[in-house]
């Protein structure tokens, strides 16, 4: 997945996780007539985060029936907390449950044909960590604020991925970020805009970072940054 889709898709997802036994990923059924990968663990604002998408032949209203079905048993109904909370936002249909201390969470959207894709995502709400290191102390201007920070592993490559908002143009966080990375011992290796989409890239010994900025729809300014090491011997 590219880095505004994949921040998109992981922000959205601990947005529909509540306060609310040993679960994990692996006892949640995958849709009928559908194709499976595991995306991985990683660990979103804190809060450990198990991810897997799929796509299938079936419609995204027959996915979620697939699972109101299954999650509709009255014994799960307990402490006035609903069997799953059902909702459609833009062109995706989530439905999320609670089960134990975990947060269940299925989100579709319709492909061609109207055939689907989507994830699943399990969130352990009683193992909250830290946020990293490496997202708080990341470079930002004034008055910004860190809407978010995701750590995953993939192919041995460490990643911290960040969005960071404020009220800057395009302009004045792209020159800040071209000076701040430098002066942090980033060097400066290629940028382009496309789109009013403005994105660097820098590296740094084992390391390189990716840093796209954009204009949300309410007129603040977005700032994707991702940060990707790679282990020596790994």
């Amino acid at each position: 997945m590219n880095i505004v889709k994949k921040l998109s898709v992981l922000t959205f997802l601990v947005t529909m996780t509540g306060a609310c036994s040993a679960f994990d990923i692996s006892g949640v059924e995958d849709p009928p007539d559908s194709t499976v990968i595991y995306v991985g663990d990683v660990v979103q604002n804190g809060l450990p985060i198990q991810m897997k998408q799929f796509d299938t032949t079936g419609s995204p209203g027959e996915v979620i029936g697939f699972y109101k079905q299954r999650w509709s048993d009255t014994r799960n109904y307990k402490e006035n907390i609903p069997q799953y909370i059902e909702k459609k936002v833009g062109d995706w249909w989530v439905l999320s449950k609670m089960e134990g201390n975990h947060s269940v969470v299925v989100q579709v959207q319709e492909t061609t044909g109207n055939h689907s894709t989507g994830f699943i995502s399990v969130s352990d709400i009683s193992s909250p960590q830290k946020v990293s290191d490496e997202a708080v102390n990341f470079p930002r201007m004034n008055d910004s604020e860190l809407l978010s920070s995701t750590e995953s592993i993939d192919n041995g490559k460490y990643a911290t991925t960040i969005i960071l908002i404020n009220n800057h143009t395009i302009i004045d966080n792209s020159e800040y970020y071209k000076t701040s990375m430098s002066n942090s011992g980033w060097v400066y290796t290629n940028s382009k805009f496309n789109e009013d989409v403005s994105t660097m890239y820098f590296s740094k010994k084992s390391q390189h970072c990716e840093i796209a900025i954009a204009q949300a729809d309410d007129g603040k300014t977005v700032i994707f940054a991702n940060v990707v090491e790679s282990k020596q011997g790994e």
